[in-house]
């Protein structure tokens, strides 16, 4: 848009100065015109013809052509078609005329200024207008070359300004990328292309600062909460087991059980929420490593195999073979440990729970997959957020923490989490891009 703009008023200055230089090359064939004829009017009639011979032979191959014609209209000396015998100023086409100095190729047009005399003869002087009408075809091309000239230098600038603007942005969007994903520490850089960019990107910053330290102050204030009611929670349990030990009474004792089950249930939501307040911070992200999935998943399926029976369902696996990530692999065990522990907690018996793990287009996917009842749409948006549980009586345990610290996990490795229906029952799928080392597909 911008080179358009800038080619149209380049044309139209252009344009403005070809008129003007064609306007002034006329003026000044008029003008001489003007002149030679007020020589010629001042001579003697009598001495005229002979005074215009004169001129014609001196001036022959040169710019100046003459026509005397009497009262009669009976031509007395010249060269010049009778059709232009007329008084004022006019033209005549001279295609035959011979060639001169100033126009080789012979003339195209005169221009001609007719003048009556005293006696009633008129005389016609004329110039050829080669020179002027060439000059202004220079400037129609001169015009048409520089505009297309200058176009395509707006289009170049516009071309490497744009470029340079979109590698500013991409930096600038790159930085927020990182920022999205969790890099909270992350700030804009100065575009640099304008003052306002540059007060934009500041301002971002700040904003991102403040909204940085109030996540750290939320993020403290959960972990001081955790800390602060976790160490009295364990001197609840040791004291509620010291006092089963004591009373040895079986009604005391079963009391003494479920209260310290729920001492060990309220540790367990401590100790999650101070976990996906590490996660979430970053605190994780540095000692990542090629981590071999496959092996991984195994050791998940031997260990989760007896609960899974013991919960009377079925777990079976299908790995793909050489699956790399690159990853904290204690994150991503206790990744797919959350999501198999969803599956088994959260079913009827004799669900069905499958693990699958497979590769694609540089892409390894890792399904947790079951036949129960499933999770309603609307309700598949909220499963990851904190204390979220789908059973409004929460009679299936848990802290509601399971599913946030996998997308926490998953976030933080930046892969993708998927939660689908399988018709009948739920499919969550972790899509990881292939770490370079692992075997070709």
């Amino acid at each position: 848009m911008f080179a358009a703009v800038f080619a149209i008023a380049a044309f139209l200055i252009l344009g403005m100065v070809r008129h003007q230089v064609g306007h002034y090359a006329h003026k000044a064939m008029q003008g001489s015109l003007t002149s030679e004829t007020a020589t010629l009017v001042a001579e003697k009639p009598a001495d005229l013809p002979d005074e215009i011979r004169q001129r014609v032979e001196a001036t022959k191959g040169t710019s100046f052509q003459y026509l005397l014609i009497d009262r009669q209209g009976k031509a007395i000396v010249g060269g010049i078609p009778q059709d232009a015998a007329h008084e004022g100023w006019g033209s005549v086409m001279m295609r035959e005329h011979p060639a001169t100095m100033d126009n080789p190729e012979g003339p195209e047009r005169l221009v001609t200024l007719g003048t009556r005399l005293a006696d009633g003869s008129l005389l016609v002087v004329a110039t050829d207008g080669y020179d002027v009408d060439k000059l202004g075809g220079h400037m129609v091309r001169f015009t048409i070359l520089w505009a297309i000239a200058i176009t395509l230098i707006a289009l170049a600038s516009g071309w490497m300004a744009g470029l340079i603007f979109l590698k500013r942005i991409g930096a600038a969007n790159a930085a927020i990328e990182r920022i999205v994903a969790g890099r909270t520490e992350q700030r804009l850089p100065m575009i640099g292309l304008a003052p306002e960019l540059d007060n934009l990107a500041r301002n971002i910053n700040r904003m991102l600062d403040r909204i940085d330290g109030l996540m750290e102050g939320l993020r403290q204030v959960s972990t001081d909460v955790a800390h602060d009611l976790r160490t009295p929670l364990t001197r609840l349990r040791q004291m509620l087991e010291a006092a089963r030990e004591a009373t040895g009474r079986e009604d005391t004792d079963a009391g003494i059980d479920v209260a310290l089950a729920q001492a060990d249930q309220l540790l367990a939501t401590f100790r999650a929420i101070l976990r996906l307040a590490q996660i979430e911070g970053g605190g994780r992200r540095a000692p990542f490593a090629p981590v071999d999935l496959d092996g991984l998943l195994a050791t998940l399926i031997e260990t989760y195999e007896p609960v899974a029976i013991d919960a009377q369902h079925t777990l079976a696996a299908d790995m793909a073979a050489d699956a790399m990530v690159n990853g904290d692999a204690e994150l991503l065990a206790q990744l797919f440990a959350n999501l198999i522990e969803n599956a088994i907690i959260h079913t009827p018996t004799g669900t069905r729970v499958s693990l699958v793990a497979e590769r694609a287009a540089g892409q390894i996917r890792v399904i947790v997959q079951d036949d129960g009842p499933g999770v309603a749409a609307a309700e598949r948006e909220r499963i990851t957020r904190r204390f979220y549980q789908v059973d409004p009586s929460r009679s299936s345990g848990g802290s509601g923490l399971g599913l946030s610290i996998a997308s926490a996990i998953v976030t933080l490795h930046g892969a993708r989490l998927a939660i689908d229906d399988a018709g009948p029952g739920l499919r969550i799928e972790v899509s990881f891009s292939e770490w370079p080392g692992g075997a070709s597909a």
